[in-house]
């Protein structure tokens, strides 16, 4: 249990901070890859952490995520292949979908393939990614700076009002909100 969230929450901000500077970074070595990797599933690792202790606003945890979704091709996805994308996935027929930021959280917590994204100027664009559960029927593709754009507001998430109630089952069930 989290008592104290606002280390985790300078941490996040942290992370949100150095993937916010990625974005305009043009020259990638095997340790960018390595950091925005680290970066994003620590986040997401953070952000599904501070949720279940009730550290940040519902609102933030559940924030609808617009990223772009491509089909499976049918052909089976595995560790020999994963790094195929543009043969296992039909990548020129993407359709927009918005998922919430819990969602994407566990995608990426659990993903199976996470390839960075780039422009044609060598900017990172965003992260190709699905999970293990996934992998077989879609491949999601989302823009860098949502996410950074999420993590941040989860970052600056402080409860300033709860509503408690009891389930049937006995179970205490908390609706958090903040001022932002």
């Amino acid at each position: 249990m989290i008592h104290d969230s606002s280390y985790w929450k300078d941490s996040l901000r942290k992370h949100a901070e150095m993937l916010n500077e990625k974005l305009d970074q043009r020259i990638w070595r095997e340790s960018s890859y390595l950091k925005v990797e680290q970066a994003v599933m620590l986040s997401c690792y953070i952000v599904r952490k501070l949720a279940e202790a009730k550290k940040i606003a519902d609102a933030k945890f559940q924030a609808p995520i617009t990223m772009r979704c491509f089909q499976a091709t049918g052909h089976t996805v595995d560790l020999l292949n994963n790094h195929k994308i543009d043969s296992l996935y039909d990548l020129g027929k993407g359709t927009p979908t918005t998922k919430p930021l819990s969602y994407v959280a566990n995608q990426l917590i659990h993903s199976f393939i996470f390839v960075p994204v780039f422009e044609l100027v060598g900017k990172i664009h965003g992260i190709a990614f699905n999970s293990d559960r996934s992998k077989g029927k879609e491949l999601y593709m989302l823009e860098l700076r949502a996410l950074v754009e999420a993590f941040a507001a989860c970052a600056d998430s402080y409860i300033t009002r709860a509503t408690y109630f009891r389930l049937k089952n006995g179970e205490l069930e908390a609706i958090l909100e903040d001022d932002l």
